[in-house]
Formats: C-alpha cells, sequence, structure tokens
C-alpha cells in the first residue's frame, strides 16, 4: 500500500506537529513541555507547579506557524533554483 504524496506544507506542519516548546507559567514560573501538534488541539493545561490554568490561543499559534511554514517553503524554492542556473 502506498503513502499519498504530501505537499511541502503539509510535511513541514508534521515535522512542527511533533517539535516540543516549553510554556512558562506568568504565576510560578514553571516551564511545561507541550508538542505543537498538543497544543493546537487542546486550548489549555494545568501548571505542574501552581495549579493554574494555562490558556493558549491556538489560533495566534497555527498563525505563527504558517508563517513559518511560508518561509521554509521560500527557502525550498531558493534551494532548489540553486545549481540550475
Amino acid at each position: 500500500m502506498s503513502r499519498p504524496m504530501l505537499s511541502a506544507r503539509n510535511r513541514a506542519a508534521i515535522v512542527f506537529d511533533n517539535t516540543e516548546i516549553e510554556i512558562p507559567c506568568s504565576g510560578s514560573g514553571q516551564k511545561t513541555a507541550k508538542t505543537v501538534g498538543w497544543l493546537k488541539a487542546n486550548g489549555q493545561f494545568v501548571c505542574s507547579g501552581c495549579g493554574a490554568t494555562i490558556n493558549v490561543d491556538s489560533e495566534q499559534l497555527i498563525a505563527g506557524l504558517d508563517k513559518v511554514d511560508d518561509v521554509v517553503a521560500k527557502l525550498r524554492a531558493s534551494l532548489s533554483k540553486l545549481g540550475k542556473g
């Protein structure tokens, strides 16, 4: 069974979804590590340091990731042109 071809944007999204980032609690300073995919799917989590609920702006996160995807796509296009001149 063959796997479907993924666009460069979809491949980048998969890579970013598995990337772990640390989010600090504004109250305790405790940093909590979550993957980007987890953050996109969940709007909040509880700080293990103080029990505060930390809200994640998923729309802002996705918008930022879209910008990164665009930059990566432009970089790939530029790199593919090297040596073709």
